[in-house]
Order: C-alpha cells, then structure tokens, then sequence
C-alpha cells in the first residue's frame, strides 16, 4: 500500500507521515527538499527563480520515487509526505502561463513513469495557521514566506484535490483547526479507518 500525506506548506504532512508510518509498521518516504539549492533563491526572488526551481522539484521527485520503487518489495507499506502531483500545483501558482504550459507538457509523461498512490489524504489548513505552524518550526528557508502567498497556494491546492476530481484514487479531506498530539491521534484514527478493510 501507497498512502500520501499532502497539503499546503506547514500544513503537518511531514508529523503526519511520521507518526502513521509508525502506527503501520510502515516505510516512510521523507520529500528530500532540502538538498534543492534553488529553494532559497526562489524565495527571496520568486520571479526569477521560478522556473528552475519548479522544474528541478519535477525532476528530483521523479528521480526519488522511481529510485525508492524500483528497489523496494511489492507488499511494503510506503507512507510519503508528498504527493507527485504537488509539482503540478506549485508551478501553477508560482509559473507564468506560457511557462506552465511547457511545464505540463513534461509533467504529464514523468506521472505515468511512477506508481500512483491507493489513498492520498489532504489536510485543509487555514492560512493563519500555517504561519503559526511554519514559525514555530524555524526553518530558516521559509522567514519570507508571506500569507498572501500560502493563500495563493491554498487555493491552487484545494482546487486540485478538494474540488476538480482529476486524481484518479482515493482522497481523505482532514480539517486541521489546530496543532497538537490529539489532532495527530485522530488523524491517524481516521485514515486507519479507511485503510484498515483493505488489510483484512
């Protein structure tokens, strides 16, 4: 089984990820963003370093699934804290729309190349939220995260997995209104309920 956690950043994909893939017994798949150099540039001059930076996250999140599927068994339980799909999402908000265009046109041969997922589960965070969650955490990287550019992620994200349908698996909405230890229970309590028939 396959499960992706996803959702905006400084959303708790990544805590999420953790604690289930514990509960599970479970492989868990990190995203590798921090090895991307281009990340800092893009946030200090978006305009710019869109581009590159989208299209190298296309790139590597290939690279990394394809790398972890074709070396692992076939009845592993894999948990991720990103879904492929995410790079279509970013380089909609964050591209013009002639670069998007050339985007999708790469996108769209590089999904068929790796696994899609049996569950995704989203979390649907306010923006206010986020930044809470994004300065306690500290990274460095994200000081010049505005809301107004989380506001404009939200909506691209929510968009793609709450209302077009275009993903072709099942996907589990989690409201998150706040951070803590009973808001993770609960979550995993409730994507165990939808995965646990399937390991019957």
């Amino acid at each position: 089984m396959y499960i992706c956690i996803e959702g905006n950043i400084g959303s708790g994909k990544s805590t999420l990820a953790q604690a289930l893939s514990k509960k599970l017994k479970a492989v868990l798949l990190p995203e590798q963003f921090e090895d991307n150099t281009l990340l800092p540039l893009f946030y200090n001059d978006k305009e710019t370093f869109a581009f590159p930076t989208e299209y190298s996250f296309l790139i590597d999140r290939q690279k990394q699934l394809t790398n972890y599927f074709s070396s692992i068994k076939k009845r592993v339980t894999t948990v991720s804290d990103f879904h492929f799909d995410k790079c279509l999402c970013f380089a909609k908000a964050n591209l013009t729309s002639s670069d998007f265009r050339f985007f999708k046109k790469h996108f769209k041969p590089l999904r068929k190349t790796i696994p899609q997922p049996d569950l995704i589960v989203y979390l649907d965070a306010p923006t206010d939220l986020l930044v809470k969650n994004i300065h306690k955490r500290g990274r460095n990287i994200e000081r010049s995260l505005k809301e107004g550019y989380l506001s404009k992620l939200k909506k691209t994200l929510d968009k793609y997995y709450m209302v077009n349908g275009k993903v072709n698996t099942t996907i589990l909405i989690l409201t998150i209104k706040q951070y803590n230890d009973i808001t993770i229970e609960e979550c995993c309590r409730e994507i165990m309920s939808i995965i646990q028939p399937s390991k019957k």
